[in-house]
């Protein structure tokens, strides 16, 4: 499910098959790190809904939140989406990323989108994704 209007007038009535949460957190520094934050960006991005689309109705993709070295907003999210009923949440970050939890977190490797193909872009991602996705896997058997 995604994080608009018509996914989520349906999520109360389904947590029991919508528990998991995947939380994107983008590490930004505007001073400077502006293509560093958009190759975060962009992989994540893509990454996070390629699984949304393969788990749909079981996932809830949460706009990427955006931090500086403190983190807080990040955790108060998801304990607030706890606190409505889903079970588990999953961080995807970039691997450079500080983030600290005790919850489930996915480390993304980031590399320059800029001169790169489609194609390969592609094949580069898709195996991370299929990464993330056996790490939800666990997440839910366990």
């Amino acid at each position: 499910m995604l994080f608009n209007y018509r996914d989520l007038k349906e999520i109360k009535h389904q947590l029991e098959y919508i528990d998991t949460a995947i939380i994107p957190v983008i590490d930004v520094d505007y001073r400077g790190q502006l293509m560093t934050i958009v190759d975060q960006y962009e992989i994540i991005q893509l990454m996070t809904m390629q699984v949304e689309n393969q788990f749909k109705g079981r996932v809830l993709l949460i706009p990427p939140v955006q931090v500086q070295e403190d983190y807080t907003l990040a955790t108060v999210i998801a304990e607030q989406l706890k606190s409505y009923g889903l079970k588990n949440i999953m961080f995807v970050t970039a691997m450079s990323s500080k983030l600290q939890t005790t919850e489930h977190h996915f480390k993304v490797n980031i590399f320059p989108l800029e001169t790169m193909n489609d194609e390969f872009k592609e094949d580069m991602i898709d195996n991370q994704v299929k990464d993330l996705m056996r790490e939800i896997i666990k997440m839910w058997n366990k």
